[in-house]
């Protein structure tokens, strides 16, 4: 009788103890996690606010040469330039109030938690650089069509309606997680707040999958393509510029120098644009396929912020410096910035511009030839 009763007993606590022991590894798990984001340390949260402080000073001051430029000379406020204008804003208003409220929300630690402070970082931050990318893309593909239209496209006359609705398409889809679709929760070392990217709900998932497609996948193979079809078109017109004036003609020889500056463009725009976002889609991708326990520790949850942070440091770079135009403008507008700009060569022993002209005064070139001297004219200022 007393071996029943102690097997009764022993049978009831094992009983009892079975969904504890299911809840004891999701407990440890917590604690785990608790402790693998205090292993960050202060002297790490530090060092991450000393980071994003230096990208702010650096993209504040970047941008607010670009829109200086901008204000200064008024050649440049053409349609075509609207699309850089626009991306300097929004890389300024980031380095402006994004970067410093990130800041005092390290070194405060208010992203310990959720709460309304890490959803306005996120959503604002989350906006700029959704609006941000889809102006590469838009960039990308008016640079393609002028390219291959000269300036006959209408686009131009439409540039101003697509940069409101490259914002406001940002704007939805960057307010959707404040509306209850996803959300926005500190992530990595709790050292920035974002998207909830580790959220096993699949409300959630189908919200980063479809921001992985409609702000990565597309606007990248977008900028691939038009700077693929930009440097075929130049590469046609160096053919034709080659039947037309011969090898070693002026104009000939602007267009060839026109093609390698095109390759060198697509390449940087396309590695600097995957530098600053690829790290993001591949965490936010490996958390949702490994969900909803994805394996990645604090700090390498951490890095994929910090590449995206640079990318206001460096769009001015890209956008506005390493054109020939604004170079001239800057160091005119900014005598001071002359020391730190080489001076822009013609690429030929006469000038572009002048050498174009030369040849479309000939009373013997066909109109072909003076099609092709305005687009060689247009690319060589570029």
């Amino acid at each position: 009788m007393k071996m029943e009763g102690l097997w009764a007993v022993l049978s009831v606590r094992h009983i009892m103890n079975l969904p504890t022991e299911k809840v004891i590894p999701n407990f440890r798990n917590r604690t785990e996690d608790s402790q693998a984001t205090e292993e960050l340390g202060e002297q790490v949260y530090y060092a991450i606010a000393s980071v994003y402080v230096i990208l702010a000073v650096i993209a504040f001051i970047f941008n607010t040469l670009v829109l200086v430029v901008f204000t200064k000379d008024s050649s440049l406020r053409s349609h075509s330039n609207i699309l850089i204008l626009s991306i300097a804003i929004g890389d300024w208003i980031q380095a402006v109030v994004a970067y410093p409220l990130g800041v005092v929300g390290i070194l405060s630690k208010s992203w310990q938690t959720t709460g309304t402070t890490c959803s306005c970082y996120g959503f604002i931050v989350t906006f700029l650089s959704f609006g941000t990318m889809l102006h590469h893309a838009t960039f990308a593909i008016e640079r393609a069509i002028v390219i291959k239209f000269s300036f006959s496209f209408s686009i131009f006359n439409k540039l101003k309606y697509i940069i409101v609705g490259l914002w406001l398409f940002a704007l939805i889809w960057s307010s959707l997680p404040l509306i209850g679709w996803s959300g926005y929760a500190p992530e990595g070392g709790r050292s920035v707040c974002s998207i909830d990217w580790q959220s096993s709900d699949p409300s959630a998932v189908a919200y980063i999958w479809c921001i992985f497609v409609l702000f990565f996948l597309a606007p990248f193979i977008t900028i691939v393509a038009s700077y693929c079809s930009i440097y075929r078109n130049v590469k046609r017109m160096t053919q034709t510029a080659h039947n037309i004036w011969g090898e070693c003609a002026a104009p000939t020889l602007d267009i060839i120098l026109a093609e390698s500056r095109t390759a060198r463009m697509a390449c940087i725009m396309s590695f600097c644009f995957l530098f600053a976002w690829t790290p993001y889609a591949a965490v936010s991708l490996y958390a949702i396929i490994r969900a909803p326990e994805p394996a990645i520790s604090p700090l390498v949850a951490t890095l994929p912020a910090l590449f995206a942070k640079t990318a206001p440091c460096y769009n001015p770079l890209i956008y506005f410096l390493l054109f020939k135009k604004f170079r001239s403008s800057l160091r005119s507008s900014l005598p001071l910035c002359k020391r730190f700009l080489r001076k822009d060569s013609s690429g030929g022993k006469v000038g572009a511009i002048s050498s174009i002209t030369a040849f479309d005064d000939k009373e013997n070139i066909s109109r072909p030839g003076k099609v092709l001297s305005r687009r060689i004219q247009f690319v060589a200022t570029v």
